[in-house]
């Protein structure tokens, strides 16, 4: 009875299959310019997703479940303690990446930063951070560090360790002790806060600091409408090449630099997925030719090498349209999705 059934179901697959060629084989011009109609109209969706598309923190809503707990708790910590970049800044609220550059440094000769040389050149940094600019907007504006910075009242958020350089000679000569975890610059009054700001801190069993070997500095810009996230995209990338210019030029005769932004992850995971495409070619002439190779038979009659061509070319046109069609839908476009072809064509 249960091979019966599989019979019905094998013949009438064979009824449909043989109408279906059939009907092909009565009308080819259907088939063969409405699927290349089709694919070259779906695959200029490629051009919304190249040119027009919004930069995505793909790890964030790509990566993670769009209803999960951590959003559920991160929305009713954001109800109570609201971050505002503009004039309220406070660092231990934040919830969210927002847009900011990170650099840590580490000296090039000895073991601590704690030295008048690395301190003239952290100011250094702090300059060319603050005079890295972009051109944004409609109207084509030009905007500095300054500008668009995350405030506390009127001014940037400082990375007050920088102050230090008011007593750092009397700190490398042990004429002055840094008291961890926090200490008040005599001259300047700034509380320093230093577990926020040095690395791996070597500790006396007075408490005071007796070497430092790698200090951090934190830039944030504002990021509370859509235009400033998009603008706060541009200068990370902008903040990125600058420091990454001044470090392989050799600016910094004492320190070496690490930067680090929101989409620096983002960044990466693109080109960890984009290192596929240049085997796109060589991987489709190999399936290719492997496809035409096995339908190859001794009998000519019955050796179908174009079919095996016509296979890859028909998936090729189907991924392209299909990715195409998706991206007009508004469907995120990520990195990753370079690897689907490889896998749709080899099976």
């Amino acid at each position: 009875m249960a091979g019966c059934g599989l019979k019905c179901v094998d013949n009438t697959l064979k009824r449909l299959f043989f109408k279906l060629g059939v009907f092909i084989a009565r009308h080819p011009g259907y088939f063969i310019i409405v699927p290349i109609l089709l694919t070259i109209i779906c695959i200029t969706g490629f051009q919304v997703r190249f040119c027009l598309a919004p930069r995505l923190r793909l790890h964030m809503k790509l990566f993670s479940p769009q209803h999960g707990p951590g959003k559920t708790e991160r929305a009713i910590v954001e109800q109570y303690f609201k971050m505002n970049y503009s004039a309220r800044f406070n660092p231990t609220r934040i919830t969210r990446p927002g847009r900011f550059g990170r650099i840590i440094a580490v000296p090039k000769h000895g073991d601590t930063m704690l030295t008048k040389e690395i301190w003239k050149e952290l100011r250094l940094i702090d300059e060319i951070v603050h005079n890295t600019s972009i051109v944004f907007g409609e109207d084509d504006q030009i905007y500095r560090y300054d500008d668009i910075c995350a405030k506390w009242v009127d001014s940037c958020f400082p990375n007050d360790i920088l102050n230090l350089d008011y007593v750092i000679e009397e700190v490398e000569t042990k004429a002055l002790n840094l008291t961890f975890p926090i200490m008040f610059n005599p001259v300047t009054w700034d509380a320093h806060a230093f577990p926020v700001y040095f690395g791996a801190t070597e500790i006396s069993d007075e408490g005071t600091i007796i070497r430092v070997p790698a200090l951090q500095l934190v830039y944030f810009v504002t990021a509370d409408t859509k235009s400033q996230d998009a603008r706060g995209s541009k200068w990370e990338e902008a903040f990125l090449d600058a420091i990454g210019k001044a470090e392989e030029s050799g600016v910094f005769k004492h320190i070496s630099t690490a930067r680090f932004a929101s989409r620096t992850l983002d960044i990466e995971l693109e080109k960890n997925t984009r290192t596929v495409v240049p085997y796109f070619s060589s991987t489709f002439l190999i399936m290719a030719s492997f496809s035409v190779i096995t339908l190859l038979m001794t009998d000519w009659v019955r050796s179908k090498p174009y079919l095996g061509l016509m296979g890859n070319v028909s998936t090729a046109m189907a991924i392209v349209a299909a990715f195409g069609a998706a991206v007009y839908l508004g469907i995120p476009f990520i990195g990753i999705n370079f690897v689907s072809p490889l896998l749709m064509c080899s099976k």
